[in-house]
């Protein structure tokens, strides 16, 4: 199974300008990825034309739709999702734990060629403190489901903060290149993805069009 996560930033393009999600989906479509793992999309938000976002991407990337808001504004939102080309089940919202923006971890049994997983996608606080709180709850919450396990997201936390928490909780970190500042150049990663249960068969990252992360792709097989 390939996964692959990324924070769209509502599609915010590469030099900034208007947003321009569209621009984001032949590059995904070549990632060629089971499931996706996006943040910060929008929904029903003026600045991108009252869109759904999440709806457009499993529509151009041909997946079934896991959405669940993060954030409110007035009649719009700001949205985890999960594009998943093949079956997705039993989706599951955990609010994350911390002061701040409301945080959440996306939670779906996904079935890909014949093959079940349970999938969280994340977007954590900034504030570094209150990220570790949060990865602490995230991950408990996801030992409790069947195997293998897969957490993806933009946990704004670098690698060796991400490293002991997933130690101790039994799962294994994906290790490679900064994804944050793409637009100039790469200087930490944010991005990550942990599993349990399976095995990291090749990785890498990719560049968009659109906002300021790289995406980071996996190929998994379960242990």
């Amino acid at each position: 199974m390939r996964v692959a996560t990324s924070n769209l930033q509502h599609g915010i393009p590469d030099p900034v300008g208007r947003p321009a999600l569209g621009r984001a989906v032949a590059p995904l479509r070549k990632l060629a990825a089971d499931v996706y793992a996006f943040q910060e999309l929008d929904h029903r938000r003026r600045r991108t034309r009252f869109t759904h976002q999440g709806a457009v991407l499993a529509d151009a990337l041909e997946g079934e739709l896991v959405w669940s808001r993060a954030k409110r504004w007035l009649w719009g939102a700001q949205a985890n999702a999960l594009v998943v080309r093949g079956e997705a089940d039993a989706p599951e919202v955990l609010l994350l734990p911390g002061p701040g923006e409301r945080r959440i971890a996306l939670v779906s049994t996904v079935v890909v060629n014949g093959e079940r997983w349970t999938i969280a996608n994340a977007h954590l606080s900034l504030n570094p403190f209150v990220a570790d709180r949060q990865l602490d709850a995230a991950l408990d919450f996801l030992s409790t489901r069947p195997k293998p396990l897969v957490l993806l997201g933009d946990l704004n936390l670098r690698p060796e903060r991400v490293a002991p928490v997933a130690a101790r909780t039994g799962f294994t970190l994906l290790e490679g290149p900064p994804t944050v500042n793409a637009r100039t150049r790469p200087d930490r990663r944010l991005d990550h993805v942990l599993v349990q249960g399976a095995r990291i068969i090749d990785s890498g990252v990719t560049k968009l069009p659109v906002s300021d992360h790289l995406t980071v792709w996996a190929d998994l097989e379960p242990t």
